[in-house]
């Protein structure tokens, strides 16, 4: 994959978690991790947003009303560069990587979205830049790796904060 297609990004990002979940969040080789758009159940990936409203709108579909308390983390992610889907040059991954996850798995397949971040790791990257699908001009951050050799560094800072999230559609 070519170097054109990664963007440095860095600074201050959010995530909204269950508040039993808020220590584990950083955690790395969790075996209950759960699966997602890029990961396998117990495979590492770190989901952040650049703000608040990102991170409702990347998890509002996923939100039931009977869901346990949620919190607002803020993290420092030292400047990185990441694969970014917003490039026109990443254009087959970007295919992959929006494909429904969800509904693949329930039919005992294998979700395109974990194909293309395997592709992603395999070239080395770090993590990916993913545009909102629910909303054009927002976006997000997956990282595989952190805080390691040759990854980026990120730090919680502050105290979770307690956040109501309602289900979002749109």
């Amino acid at each position: 994959m070519p170097d054109a297609i990664l963007t440095r990004v860095g600074g201050t990002f959010v995530k909204i978690a269950f508040a039993r979940d808020a220590e584990l969040s950083l955690a790395r080789g969790h075996p209950d991790r759960p699966a997602a758009r890029f990961n396998r159940k117990g495979q590492d990936a770190l989901y952040l947003s650049p703000d608040e409203l990102s991170a409702r709108i990347a998890i509002g579909q996923y939100v039931k009303p009977d869901d346990p308390p949620r919190v607002l983390l803020t993290y420092e992610l030292d400047r990185c560069a990441l694969l970014d889907l917003r490039n026109p040059d990443a254009a087959t991954l970007y295919d992959l990587a929006r494909q429904p996850w969800r509904s693949a798995l329930e039919a005992g397949e294998e979700p395109l979205p974990w194909k293309a971040a395997e592709r992603i790791r395999d070239a080395g990257h770090a993590g990916l830049i993913d545009p909102s699908r629910r909303r054009p001009g927002l976006w997000h951050v997956t990282l595989f790796r952190w805080n390691e050799a040759g990854a980026p560094g990120v730090r919680r800072v502050g105290m979770p904060e307690p956040i109501a999230v309602e289900p979002s559609f749109r």
